[in-house]
């Protein structure tokens, strides 16, 4: 055993958990020797004597007292009257702690091997509590803590864990309640060394919202608690987002981050930037909104990779409307469709909205009634749309949609009005630091684009960059704000690269990044698309630089045509392929149709080839459809035969072969039509005597084919159509 150096020429055995008596014994004999024993015995607490000098005589008495216990008792136990005020509430501390008189007879003797066992290889000694945490046999656990009290702040571990956190590692929820009651608050802000953490990161990493409750209710300084790499439980909370729940909690239970906000460890050095960041990589919009309208600072922050929001949100258009894949339904739904902002700024209270309504005056009876009005309208509007939400499952998904959509243009917004009060060098800086502008033109950002140019106008100068990245990764919404005629975005498109003396002409000669081209249904579409682009940038330029070489010696037509030639094979091929197939089927119809005008149902009058049934008007519906049929079959076999014979030249993609393509589908669609009435006009007057309720039957039969073809062929025909006839994707939007 270590013994402590001697305290007035007494050597006396540390205290431990298995010599109180012995200790007791000794301490109280050294106590009344030095004239120590009336103030820890506690007959001399408070000096009678009203004198100053009385008074100053106890506190010295007081101070020897306690320094000789403090010097005596181990540094496991010292943690325990550490808080204690006089020498006289150690003495009684250390009573209750370690005087078992009142056990039973075989536990009023500790084991001395037992402590010297938990000394010399504590991970062995603490292995059985080390298993009950994992396993959450609170039991097991209660009898260790029972016999040895420091087993609840022990390192139970090789990297410095205690039981508190094994048990939250594994979701011990159970476990953990009873050992928190155990605990005293100062012992949950124990970190284990590796990457000095405490019990509630180990909570926040595993996801257990229940454990996180427990263990900020027993001591809330565990959120301000960072580790080595200055996360806070909320900044891992964010990064691992196995709960959005528990972010939400940690963030409501944040405590208020006075002025300067760096001095908080939520915000020190780079947790600021860091929090955001996460935040907005795990999609958690409503909560960065919530924080911005606290601290709108967190805006503009960048971490050391000058990563921040407006970057974060650059890299992700998806999360805009315009990156959103709706429908034609979908986009109905979403323009009605109700959707407010959830969050509460944290400012707002309900003692400041009593004393705003104090302060305005008192409706009318009219002003009652309307706001009654009006409120018992919205409730009834929520109730409808809260009905359809649950009738219909993709209403809720577009509504989800709307109220992301409007937190980002928040989040913005504010990031903007932070950069308001900044002058035009900084935000220039700070844009051309994270490289905004040039991933959102990348990207497709356009409403992101869109609100920084409403708010700084100049930005609009000497940004070749976007320009050039929009042409390059096809993104036309971010083109489309170029457009107008506007001199600037003349100047900026007849810039050219120094090194390799090619103009924005040469750019988008370059084949489309896959993503951008495979976004369009076939390989002709593509080449189309590709000529549209070629076209709309060629506007910009004047005759002169649309035929400027570079380095190589290249212009830029010559560029389009090396680099698009096996697209211009792949989309000859497809168009081959698609003809042939067509214009197989068309034959086909017309041979039926042709054959169907000579072989009539129910047959003709002997000796004058009159049809039995001309006088039927059914069996006008069945001549008109047949000859329609054998009409736009024979259409059909002309366009494809067309296109089979055709050049294939590069032009002939933009217009003369979707042309075509569009004549040859519509025409073999109304064929099949046409072939389809024929036939069920057929039936009905050959079968309609017998089965007088064959007309229904024959109808629902008869339009299975056409509906097949229209769901697997009207998407690419309607896409055909509005490429080639349509507006284009090409229009000027207005900025400003």
């Amino acid at each position: 055993m270590a013994m402590t150096q001697p305290i007035g020429g007494l050597g006396i055995e540390l205290l431990n958990q298995s010599n109180y008596k012995v200790w007791r014994s000794c301490m109280e004999s050294y106590l009344v020797g030095e004239d120590l024993w009336d103030v820890v015995d506690g007959n001399n607490i408070i000096s009678p004597e009203p004198e100053a000098t009385a008074v100053k005589k106890w506190k010295r008495l007081n101070a020897k007292a306690e320094f000789a216990l403090k010097r005596s008792i181990s540094h496991s136990l010292f943690d325990h009257i550490i808080g204690c005020k006089s020498a006289h509430e150690i003495w009684q501390v250390l009573d209750r702690l370690l005087n078992k008189g009142n056990e039973a007879p075989e536990n009023q003797l500790a084991d001395p091997t037992l402590t010297q066992a938990r000394e010399e290889d504590p991970l062995r000694h603490y292995r059985p509590l080390h298993k009950a945490a994992l396993n959450g046999d609170w039991e097991a656990a209660d009898s260790i803590f029972k016999s040895d009290p420091e087993a609840l702040t022990a390192k139970i571990t090789s990297m410095g864990e205690t039981a508190l956190h094994v048990a939250a590692d594994v979701g011990r929820t159970e476990f953990i309640e009873k050992l928190v009651a155990l605990m005293t608050p100062e012992a949950l802000e124990i970190q284990e060394h590796e990457r000095s953490q405490t019990a509630l990161h180990y909570a926040v990493a595993r996801g257990s919202l229940h454990i996180v409750k427990t263990l900020v209710a027993k001591n809330g300084r565990l959120m301000e608690m960072a580790d080595r790499w200055e996360y806070t439980p909320l900044h891992l909370a964010a990064y691992y987002f196995e709960s959005k729940e528990i972010v939400w909690y940690l963030v409501l239970k944040m405590p208020d981050v006075p002025l300067p906000y760096t001095a908080s460890p939520f915000f020190a050095g780079s947790a600021a930037s860091q929090l955001i960041d996460k935040l907005v990589a795990s999609r958690s919009y409503d909560i960065c909104l919530h924080l911005l309208d606290q601290y709108p600072f967190l805006a503009t922050v960048t971490t050391v990779n000058e990563a921040g929001m407006l970057s974060g949100l650059a890299h992700r258009p998806s999360e805009f409307p315009s990156g959103s894949k709706l429908g034609f339904c979908g986009r109905c739904i979403y323009r009605i469709i109700p959707v407010e902002s959830h969050h509460k700024p944290r400012n707002s209270s309900p003692k400041s909205d009593l004393e705003d309504q104090r302060a305005e005056e008192p409706p009318t009876l009219l002003q009652s009634a309307t706001s009654y009005l009006n409120q018992v309208m919205q409730w009834i509007n929520g109730a409808s749309w809260t009905a359809i939400e649950h009738l219909v499952p993709g209403i809720k998904h577009i509504k989800d949609q709307k109220f992301k959509h409007k937190c980002i243009q928040k989040m913005v917004e504010i990031a903007c009005q932070q950069m308001s009060c900044w002058n035009e060098k900084d935000v220039l800086s700070y844009f051309a630091k994270v490289g905004f502008f040039y991933i959102a033109a990348q990207n497709g950002g356009v409403e992101l684009i869109t609100t920084c140019l409403q708010y700084f106008p100049y930005l609009m100068r000497n940004n070749t960059i976007r320009l050039q990245a929009a042409v390059l990764h096809r993104q036309e919404k971010v083109f489309n704000l170029f457009l107008g005629g506007a001199v600037t975005t003349k100047y900026l498109a007849a810039t050219f690269d120094a090194q390799t003396q090619e103009n924005i002409l040469h750019k988008v000669a370059r084949l489309a990044p896959y993503p951008r081209l495979s976004s369009v249904s076939c390989p002709a579409l593509q080449m189309q698309r590709e000529l549209q682009w070629f076209k709309a940038v060629e506007k910009l330029l004047n005759p002169t630089q649309r035929t400027i070489k570079n380095k190589k010696w290249e212009t830029a037509r010559e560029i389009f045509t090396t680099e698009h030639r096996d697209l211009l094979r792949d989309a000859e091929r497809w168009m081959k392929d698609t003809s042939n197939s067509c214009m197989v089927v068309s034959t086909l119809i017309a041979t039926v149709v042709f054959a169907a005008a000579f072989t009539v149902p129910g047959g003709n009058v002997e000796d004058q080839g009159i049809p039995l049934f001309l006088k039927e008007k059914v069996f006008i519906l069945f001549v008109v459809s047949d000859a329609l049929g054998l009409f736009s079959s024979t259409t059909s076999v002309l366009m494809f035969l067309s296109i089979l014979t055709a050049r294939y030249a590069e032009e002939d993609f933009l217009r003369p072969l979707p042309k075509r393509l569009i004549l040859g589908f519509a025409s073999l669609f109304l064929a099949i039509a046409c072939m389809m009435v024929a036939f069920g006009a057929t039936l009905y007057m050959v079968l309609s005597e017998r089965f007088k309720w064959i007309f229904i039957p024959i109808i629902a039969i008869t339009s299975i084919p056409v509906i097949l073809f229209v769901m697997l062929q009207l998407p690419l025909f309607i896409y055909m159509v509005q490429s080639t006839y349509g507006s284009g994707i090409f229009h000027p939007k207005r900025i400003w």
